[in-house]
């Protein structure tokens, strides 16, 4: 079939171009979007090249929640209490920014927030109130 002038005035190639056109584009589209409640790769902790912290960094990230004056660590959709198992590890203790997990005869402290540290302020460094 060969294309003249006229044949490429026709509607009909028009609307099969265009449609060619936005089938390539949403295709593009829909390959590079991403989850965004998962954060980057780039964010998270380097993985150890040896298991010996155990799996719990594996598994994903963790939360603390609190539920009738009662902590939990959130993993994916599942809530843990203290006491319960979190893979191989039972959870000792929960705080606001860690949780402590015990893997046989080991004790770890899982931080939640890396970089984040929490101190008391003392009483000189509080801006004192207007007259």
């Amino acid at each position: 079939m060969t294309f003249t002038k006229s044949s490429w005035q026709h509607p009909a190639w028009l609307l099969l171009a265009v449609t060619m056109l936005m089938s390539t584009t949403g295709l593009a589209l829909a390959q590079s979007s991403r989850d965004p409640t998962i954060p980057p790769s780039a964010a998270l902790p380097a993985q150890p090249a040896s298991g010996a912290l155990g799996t719990i960094e594996t598994l994903a990230p963790l939360s603390v929640i609190v539920r009738n004056g009662k902590p939990f660590v959130v993993m994916g959709t599942r809530l843990y209490a203290q006491g319960q198992m979190l893979g191989q590890a039972r959870i000792e203790r929960i705080a606001e920014t860690e949780i402590w997990l015990r893997e046989g005869k080991q004790l770890r402290k899982v931080q939640l927030f890396s970089g984040v540290t929490r101190r008391v302020v003392s009483g000189a460094s509080i801006i004192p109130a207007r007259p």
